[in-house]
């Protein structure tokens, strides 16, 4: 259950209606996040502006962008993101056999990272 009032589209301001509207151009829905962020417009405008800015075109394709994204959401343990992430990868045309070598990559690094923590093993000058 949030912990927020999930904020519908007749009682939206028009601020947050017309970036209810951009959500769902884009993602063909608002997003449950983006709902409980209506609560707060500036913050929810200023969220949207930074994934925006983040996920734009650069020297990362955008492929890159989605499997870094899913990175950390399952490192962060986000069920919404990690079926937002997913979802936007195979629409991509990512395969199962590639979201299952990128968790196999996420296991072994998370797990050496783990091993080296417990070690309490640190970089050699």
């Amino acid at each position: 259950m949030p912990t927020v009032k999930l904020i519908q589209d007749q009682e939206a301001s028009p601020e947050v209606q017309g970036m209810f509207k951009h959500l769902e151009e884009d993602k063909g829905m608002v997003p449950p996040t983006f709902r409980a962020l209506a609560n707060f417009p500036a913050y929810m405008k200023a969220t949207l502006e930074k994934m925006q800015v983040a996920m734009a075109p650069g020297k990362l394709d955008a492929k890159t962008k989605f499997f870094i994204a899913l990175t950390t959401s399952i490192n962060n343990g986000s069920d919404m993101c990690i079926t937002s992430h997913t979802q936007q990868l195979k629409k991509m045309g990512v395969s199962e056999e590639e979201l299952l070598e990128m968790i196999a990559v996420i296991d072994a690094s998370t797990g050496m990272n783990r091993v080296n923590t417990g070690l309490r093993i640190f970089p050699q000058a």
